[in-house]
C-alpha cells in the first residue's frame, strides 16, 4: 500500500522533519563555507562567473534530473543523491589541502547547482508521499524543523570555523547529507508501492506545461525573483567582503548572518505562515516574496549603507524560507505524480539557477557601464521583482484550473466510462414533443367506442378517461391528449400521484409546454398540496425551459421538505446546463447552498428519497450513476448545487474522490473545493465533509456487513418469491 492511501504516520512525520533539518543545516553552513571559501581565493568580481557557472549547471542538472525522477521515481533517486553529494564533498575537503582554488570552485557548483537539485529532490517526495489535505499542516510542520536546522546549521559553522578551520565546515557537509541519504532510504515505501511509482506513465516537461499552463506562468515567477535575489546578494556581499575582510573573520560572519535569518524564519514559519497560507491564499503568499525584493531594494538604492542592506537581504531570506516556500511548494499538489516529476525539478532549479544567470549578465552590464556604483544595481533588482509581482497576480486562476485538470484526470484513473459521459451525455429531457407520445402504445378500441367519441366533446372524453380509475384508460387517454389542451393540466398534475401512470402523465404535461409553467409553479410552491405532486412536479419543469420555470426551481430550494429540495435542485441543473441562456447569478446560487448547508449539521443524519429512482428510466436524475448504493443522498444535492456554479466533471469527481479511502484523491478534492468556494461556504461546507469522512464507515466493516446481508438474500428471495437473476438479465 502506499504512503499516499494511509494515514500519515507520526514516525514518519518525525523522520521527514528531521532530514528537512539536517538538509537546511547542510544549506545554511554550505552558504557560509561556499562564500567564505571562494572569496578568501578570489575577488568579488569572480562571482559574476561562478554565479554564471553555476546557474548554467544547475539548468543541465535539473533538465537530466526531471528525467531520472519520471523513470525512477523520487524516492529512491533522491536517496541515492544525496550519498553522492556526501561523498563528492568529502573529496572536496581533500582536494583543498592540494587545489584550494580548484576545490573553491568545486564546492560553490556543488551547494549551488547539486544542493539546488537535492532540496527539490526532498521535496517531491514529500509532494508524492504525504496526501494532498494533509500537506498543507505538515508541510508547515516540515519547513518549521528546517528553518531550526539551518539556525543549527549557522551556529555549527560558525563554531567550527573558529575552533578548527573553515575547510573542517565542508567535512561537516559530507556528514550532514549521508545522513540524510541514510533517514530517506529508510522511508521509502513497500516494494510494491515502489514498482508502482516506477511504472507511472512516463511524461515530459512540455507535455506537463501544455496540461498546467499556469506553470508557466509560475516558472516566470521563480526566475525574476532569482534574477533580483542574485543582483541584491551580489551587493550585499560585495559590501561584506569590503567592511569584513576575507578568510575565518568573513566565514564567521556570514555563518552568524545566516543563523540570524534562520532564527526569524523559524519563528515566522512557526507562528506566522500556517495562518497567512490560509488566509491569504497561494498567489498572496507568493507575492510576498518579490514584494519584499522589490521594496526593500529601492529603499537600500535610496538610502545606501550596509547595515539597511543586510537588513533587506535577511528580510528576502526570511521570506523565501517561510511564506513563500510553503505557498510555492502546495502549488504543486495539483499535478499527478509523473507530471509532477516531469517538471517540478526544472522550475524548481533550472529556473531558479537561470535567473541567477539573468541576474549575474545584469550585473556585468551595470559594472561595465557604471562601475562601484550600487544604485543602478539595486534598482535593476526593484525591476525584475516589479516583474514578478505582475506575473503573480495570475497564479491563482490557473492553479484553480490545475486543480480541475487534476481532479477530472483522476477521475478517469477511477472510472474510464468517465470520459465518454462527458462527451455524450444523455439528452433525455430533450426529446421532441412529437416522440413523447410513442412511449405509450394505442390498443385499438371498438367500433361502439369510436362512434361514441366521435359524437361526443372530445375535451369531456378525456376528461371522462382521465378521471375513469383505470391505470389502462387513463394512460391511453393521456397518449391522445393535444399540445393544446392546457385545459386539462389540473388533472394531469393531480395524476402525477399515481404511479403506474405517472409517466404518461408527465409526457402529456410536456407537450403542453410553457403555457402550464406557472401552473406547475404555484403547485410546487404550494405547501397545502400533496407531498407527492410537489416532489414529481421538478421532473415536469425539467422538461419546460424558460426563466419562469428556473425562478420556480430556485425558489423551491428553500422548501423545507428535502425530497422537494433535492428534485428542484437536480431539475435546475438539468436545465442551466442544456440550455445556456438560462442564467441565474452567482451570488443567488451560493446563498442558496449556504442555506442548505446551515440545516445540515452532521451528513452523518442523512435524509433520504422516499421514491425509488430507476436507473435505465431515471438516470438523469442521479448525480453518479456509479454510486448509487454508496452515496449519502443529502451529499449528493450539495453536490448538485456546487456543479450549478463549478465544472461538472471537477465537482462528480470529487463526489467520488469522498466515497473512495484513497487519501491522495480525498485531499485533491479538499483542496479543489477549498480554492474553488467563497468563504462563506468554505467555512460551512468543509467541516461537514471532513467529518464525514473520518466518520465513514472503513471498507473491511462495510464488506462484513454486506456479506452478512448477502448470506440471507436467497432466503428472502425464495420467501417472497423473488426472481434472484439481477435486473438487467431478466
Amino acid at each position: 500500500m502506499s504512503a499516499a492511501s494511509n494515514p500519515p504516520q507520526g514516525a514518519q512525520i518525525r523522520v521527514a522533519m528531521t532530514i528537512s533539518e539536517l538538509m537546511v543545516a547542510h544549506q545554511v553552513a554550505g552558504k557560509a563555507a561556499r562564500d567564505a571559501i571562494f572569496l578568501s581565493e578570489f575577488q568579488v568580481a569572480a562571482l559574476l562567473r561562478i554565479v554564471a557557472t553555476a546557474a548554467l549547471a544547475a539548468v543541465v542538472i535539473s533538465f537530466w534530473r526531471g528525467r531520472t525522477l519520471v523513470r525512477f521515481g523520487p524516492f529512491r533517486a533522491t536517496a541515492v543523491s544525496f550519498a553522492a553529494s556526501g561523498v563528492l564533498q568529502a573529496a572536496e575537503w581533500m582536494l583543498l589541502r592540494y587545489e584550494p582554488r580548484i576545490a573553491a570552485c568545486a564546492i560553490y557548483l556543488h551547494v549551488v547547482a547539486f544542493g539546488a537539485v537535492l532540496l527539490s529532490g526532498y521535496w517531491s517526495v514529500m509532494n508524492e508521499y504525504f496526501d494532498t489535505r494533509s500537506a498543507k499542516d505538515i508541510f508547515g510542520r516540515i519547513g518549521g524543523m528546517g528553518t531550526l536546522g539551518g539556525l543549527c546549521g549557522g551556529v555549527v559553522a560558525e563554531r567550527v570555523a573558529t575552533w578548527w578551520a573553515p575547510s573542517a565546515v565542508v567535512l561537516l557537509l559530507a556528514v550532514l547529507h549521508l545522513m540524510c541519504a541514510v533517514l530517506l532510504w529508510g522511508m521509502l515505501p513497500s516494494t510494491s508501492a515502489v514498482r508502482r511509482a516506477e511504472t507511472l506513465k512516463e511524461t515530459t516537461l512540455l507535455d506537463a506545461v501544455h496540461r498546467y499552463p499556469f506553470l508557466l506562468t509560475l516558472a516566470g515567477v521563480i526566475l525574476s525573483c532569482s534574477a533580483g535575489t542574485a543582483v541584491l546578494d551580489f551587493a550585499f556581499k560585495a559590501q561584506a567582503a569590503k567592511v569584513m575582510g576575507q578568510g575565518a573573520p568573513l566565514l564567521r560572519f556570514f555563518g552568524l548572518y545566516y543563523t540570524a535569518t534562520s532564527l526569524f524564519t523559524f519563528l515566522v514559519q512557526t507562528f506566522a505562515v500556517g495562518p497567512i497560507v490560509k488566509h491569504a491564499g497561494l498567489a498572496a503568499s507568493v507575492r510576498v516574496l518579490p514584494g519584499t525584493i522589490a521594496l526593500g531594494s529601492l529603499a537600500s538604492a535610496l538610502v545606501p549603507g550596509f547595515k539597511l542592506l543586510s537588513g533587506v537581504r535577511g528580510a528576502e531570506i526570511l521570506t523565501r524560507g517561510s511564506v513563500f516556500r510553503s505557498a510555492y511548494e502546495l502549488f504543486f499538489i495539483a499535478l499527478a505524480p509523473s507530471e509532477k516529476r516531469a517538471v517540478k525539478s526544472f522550475i524548481d532549479v533550472g529556473m531558479d539557477r537561470m535567473g541567477d544567470a539573468v541576474g549575474a549578465a545584469g550585473v556585468s552590464l551595470l559594472l561595465i557601464l557604471a562601475p562601484g556604483h550600487y544604485g543602478p544595481i539595486l534598482v535593476t533588482s526593484t525591476a525584475f521583482a516589479a516583474l514578478a509581482l505582475v506575473l503573480s497576480t495570475h497564479l491563482q486562476k490557473g492553479y484553480l484550473l490545475a486543480l480541475e485538470n487534476s481532479l477530472v484526470g483522476r477521475g478517469i484513473e477511477i472510472d474510464p466510462s468517465m470520459a465518454e459521459d462527458s462527451a455524450t451525455r444523455s439528452v433525455l429531457l430533450r426529446s421532441a414533443p412529437g416522440r413523447s407520445t410513442a412511449r405509450w402504445e394505442k390498443q385499438p378500441e371498438s367500433p361502439a367506442s369510436a362512434r361514441s367519441a366521435a359524437q361526443s366533446d372530445a375535451l369531456v372524453v378525456a376528461l371522462m378517461e382521465l378521471r375513469s380509475g383505470d391505470p389502462s384508460r387513463v394512460v391511453r387517454a393521456a397518449a391522445r391528449i393535444e399540445p393544446g389542451s392546457w385545459e386539462l393540466g389540473p388533472l394531469l398534475i393531480d395524476l402525477l400521484a399515481w404511479d403506474e401512470v405517472f409517466p404518461a402523465a408527465r409526457s402529456a404535461l410536456e407537450l403542453m409546454g410553457t403555457k402550464i409553467t406557472g401552473m406547475l409553479v404555484d403547485v410546487l410552491l404550494d405547501l397545502e398540496t400533496d407531498f407527492t405532486i410537489r416532489r414529481r412536479v421538478p421532473r415536469v419543469l425539467a422538461l419546460l425551459p424558460s426563466m419562469r420555470t428556473v425562478e420556480g426551481l430556485f425558489a423551491a430550494l428553500d422548501d423545507h421538505r428535502f425530497e422537494v429540495r433535492f428534485y428542484s435542485g437536480r431539475a435546475l441543473y438539468l436545465l442551466l446546463r442544456d440550455h445556456a441562456h438560462l442564467r441565474i447569478s452567482d451570488e443567488r446560487v451560493w446563498a442558496a447552498i449556504n442555506r442548505e448547508l446551515s440545516l445540515q449539521k452532521s451528513l452523518r443524519d442523512t435524509q433520504r428519497l422516499i421514491e425509488s429512482r430507476d436507473l435505465r428510466r431515471d438516470k438523469e436524475w442521479y448525480f453518479d450513476t456509479e454510486l448509487l448504493d454508496r452515496a449519502r443522498q443529502n451529499l449528493e444535492h450539495l453536490f448538485t448545487l456546487l456543479a450549478l456554479l463549478l465544472p461538472a466533471d471537477a465537482v462528480r469527481v470529487a463526489f467520488r474522490a469522498l466515497h473512495t479511502d484513497d487519501r491522495q484523491l480525498q485531499g485533491t478534492a479538499f483542496e479543489y473545493l477549498e480554492s474553488a468556494t467563497p468563504a462563506s461556504t468554505r467555512h460551512l461546507l468543509l467541516p461537514l465533509l471532513e467529518v464525514d469522512s473520518q466518520n465513514r464507515t472503513p471498507a473491511g466493516a462495510a464488506d462484513g456487513a454486506l456479506a452478512s446481508l448477502l448470506a440471507t438474500q436467497v432466503q428472502v428471495n425464495e420467501t417472497l418469491k423473488i426472481d434472484p437473476r439481477p435486473m438487467e438479465s431478466r
